[in-house]
């Protein structure tokens, strides 16, 4: 009986080693996660970075963006203005020619 405590303790050492080794192990598992989940985090915050950056250009090229239509409109409008005005002048000219030749023959 003695024999057999003596084995059944010694199964449980061989056992315990072996479930120290495993944590241990799985110790080291983690700290390599710990280790990734640090290296994640400061890749995010270079994104974050970027995106901000991104977001800055964009705004930028919206501003420059309105600027441009702004100034486009008001060409377009100065233009309209300028066709109107030569209409006017146009039919103007023909009413007078009209009354010139009406009055010639």
């Amino acid at each position: 009986m003695l024999t057999q405590l003596i084995k059944i303790v010694g199964n449980m050492q061989s056992d315990i080693q072996g479930m120290q080794s495993d944590i241990q192990g799985m110790q080291s598992d983690i700290q390599g996660m710990q280790s990734d989940i640090q290296g994640m985090q400061s890749d995010i915050q270079g994104i974050k970075v970027d995106i901000q950056e991104i977001k800055a250009d964009a705004r930028d090229f919206k501003a420059k963006s309105e600027a441009r239509h702004e100034a486009v409109m008001s060409q377009l409008k100065t233009l309209e203005n300028d066709q109107d005005f030569i209409w006017e002048k146009a039919v103007r000219n023909e009413r007078e020619l009209g009354n010139i030749k009406r009055q010639l023959s």
